[in-house]
C-alpha cells in the first residue's frame, strides 16, 4: 500500500510539473526557415530566390546588431532603437516588394499584415510585452 500511495505521488507530482512548463513559447524562425516560408508561400522563382538572398543578407548585420543592442537594453533604449529597426524593416521590404510580381506583392503585403495583427495581440499598446505573454 504503502509503494502505491509513493506512487501516486510521484506520478501527481510529474504531471503537475509537465503543466507548469511554459508551453507555446515558439522559437525563433531562422532566416532560411523564413526565406523558405516566404519561397513556398509567394511561388518565387530561381532567380526571385537569389535575389531574396541578396536581400537579406545586406540586411542581416544591421538586424543583428540592433537586435543584440535591444537585448537587456532599457525601455528608454528600447524605444530609441526600435524606430532604427523598424526603418530597416520598411526598407528591406520595399527591397522585396520591388523584385516581386503584382500577385505575389498582394500576398506579401497581407502576410505583412497578419503578422502585424499577431504581434499586436501579443501585447497592449505602449507596454513591453503586454499582458499576454506565450506559455501565460
Amino acid at each position: 500500500m504503502k509503494k502505491l500511495y509513493v506512487l501516486l505521488v510521484v506520478l501527481v507530482a510529474t504531471i503537475g510539473a509537465s503543466y507548469a512548463q511554459p508551453g507555446g513559447q515558439r522559437q525563433r524562425m531562422s532566416q532560411e526557415e523564413r526565406d523558405k516560408r516566404l519561397i513556398e508561400t509567394l511561388g518565387l522563382d530561381d532567380a526571385q530566390q537569389k535575389k531574396l538572398t541578396v536581400i537579406n543578407k545586406k540586411y542581416q548585420k544591421t538586424f543583428t546588431e540592433l537586435r543584440e543592442q535591444m537585448q537587456g537594453a532599457s525601455d528608454e533604449k528600447r524605444r530609441e532603437l526600435f524606430p532604427k529597426m523598424r526603418e530597416q524593416m520598411e526598407s528591406r521590404n520595399k527591397e522585396i516588394r520591388a523584385m516581386l510580381t503584382k500577385e505575389q506583392a498582394e500576398k506579401f503585403d497581407e502576410m505583412q499584415k497578419q503578422r502585424q495583427e499577431r504581434m499586436n495581440n501579443r501585447r497592449a499598446p505602449g507596454e513591453r510585452g503586454g499582458a499576454r505573454r506565450p506559455g501565460k
